[in-house]
């Protein structure tokens, strides 16, 4: 909050679970008012609810990460809809997953009097997709008649919010950089990221890099207890079927670099995507099956039975274990990964990976204990995404990625490794979020002193 402002958190309480219009609020039910638990808490917002969703995932792993420090956190959505099996949003209403009630249903009850510092964590579309989401529908002439004192206000909303944004290009449109200056902080996922915001125009003392945490207690991290084996099994969990996952690449790059009597497999689990000028996985397949050099290794539909697998759609948890359990060496073709959860769990699991070093993969791989990077170069991103002009991601040939699956060897153990466990384990990530969380508050003595005397007890 800017200093001498003027504005108390009381001042701001009626705005700050505002934000972007959420669906279901006007059948909201009232009941008597009860006494807030805290006069604090930290506002935590973005979509949460979908269990497998990527940014749902992320959500709810910041928020417990936060909680376990000891801060009052309030978990709220901005649309409180989830995604269901079909693919279609559907309202969040009594319908929710139980593993997700289990593992974030105690942080959407907290109360408190002020919800400050506030932190928006999203996929942003553009610059005014960006400012509804930080600046509630409410405060405005109908709720605040003096205007200097509403753009006062307004500046005090910004200046107590952090903004958590991925990205998966070399650059961000002018104006979404300015609405990233406005805020108190702006954090992202990895080092890329960072980079590019301050190349883009953002203050480098308010960018922040906070990576996605991990429970060592999941079951994912369990998986290190499983015997090795020398068969080569590589997998890519990566979600949507379209250019920026590289999937045609990495089929083409696995029949390029072994014949059919190595003793390797490939699975590919995807979602179902109709994209414009990017051919689908039958069409993939059948492009590289004409391919000479595929043809000359002695790739044919049938030789590809038990060597190449495609699972198409969603799956179980119990299924996606199953196949961080069975497979050894993750590759990630994207193009370009703001983190790239599946990789990241394939590294919790003890597996190997190869990977495009572009984006978050970059700050969790290690070289030193056999993951293997593909040499790339910056190229236009793909027209069909309608993203600014002249924006660019990660290219590579599919040769080189062919070599770094040749060079790529499967693990003699599953293991993590220090350095890993120290710096993403949830409690490592939940401290630095607090310590930075904490030093927004410089002009808020009280609300600083609350929430420090909450994470010391």
């Amino acid at each position: 909050m800017p200093e001498n402002s003027g504005v108390t958190p009381s001042e701001l309480a009626p705005f700050a679970g505002d934000g972007e219009q959420r669906a279901g609020e006007d059948d909201a039910e009232f009941v008597a008012g009860v006494p807030a638990q805290h006069p604090f808490a930290v506002h935590y917002q973005g979509s949460w609810e979908t269990p497998w969703d990527g940014t749902s995932v992320a959500v709810r792993r910041h928020a417990r990460a936060l909680a376990l420090t000891g801060l009052p956190v309030l978990l709220e959505s901005f649309h409180r809809i989830q995604i269901n099996r079909e693919g279609f949003a559907e309202p969040a209403h009594g319908n929710l997953d139980d593993g997700v009630i289990a593992e974030v249903g105690h942080l959407v009850t907290t109360s408190a009097s002020a919800l400050v510092p506030r932190v928006k964590h999203l996929v942003v579309r553009d610059a005014e997709h960006l400012r509804l989401s930080i600046m509630p529908r409410s405060l405005g002439p109908d709720t605040v008649a003096d205007p200097a004192r509403m753009l006062e206000l307004r500046d005090s909303i910004y200046a107590t919010t952090v903004a958590f944004t991925v990205w998966e290009r070399d650059r961000i449109d002018p104006s979404v950089a300015r609405q990233l200056t406005r805020c108190a902080q702006a954090w992202v996922p990895c080092t890329r990221n960072a980079r590019m915001l301050v190349d883009c125009g953002v203050p480098e003392d308010q960018v922040r890099v906070v990576p996605h945490p991990y429970d060592p207690d999941d079951d994912i991290c369990k998986l290190t207890r499983r015997r090795p084996t020398a068969e080569r099994r590589f997998y890519s969990l990566s979600g949507a079927w379209q250019p920026r996952k590289g999937y045609h690449k990495l089929v083409g790059a696995f029949l390029r670099a072994f014949v059919p009597s190595d003793q390797v497999h490939l699975t590919i689990k995807y979602a179902p995507s109709q994209w414009q000028g990017y051919a689908q996985p039958r069409d993939c397949l059948g492009r590289w099956l004409a391919d000479g050099q595929v043809r000359r290794n002695g790739w044919t539909w049938e030789t590809l039975v038990g060597r190449l697998e495609m699972i198409e759609g969603r799956v179980d948890p119990d299924k996606l274990l199953k196949l961080h359990f069975d497979n050894n060496i993750y590759v990630c073709s994207s193009h370009g990964e703001a983190w790239c959860l599946p990789a990241y769990d394939a590294k919790c699991a003890g597996n190997r990976l190869v990977h495009v070093p572009y984006g978050g993969t970059e700050d969790f791989a290690e070289p030193g204990r056999g993951d293997l990077e593909v040499p790339f170069r910056l190229a236009p991103v793909h027209a069909s995404y309608g993203w600014p002009e002249d924006c660019q991601w990660a290219d590579y040939d599919v040769d080189a990625l062919a070599v770094a699956l040749q060079h790529a060897h499967a693990p003699e153990e599953y293991v993590r490794s220090a350095r890993f466990s120290e710096t993403f384990s949830l409690q490592a990530v939940g401290e630095r979020m607090r310590t930075f969380l904490l030093a927004t508050l410089g002009s808020m003595p009280k609300a600083r002193a609350y929430l420090e005397a909450c994470s010391a007890a």
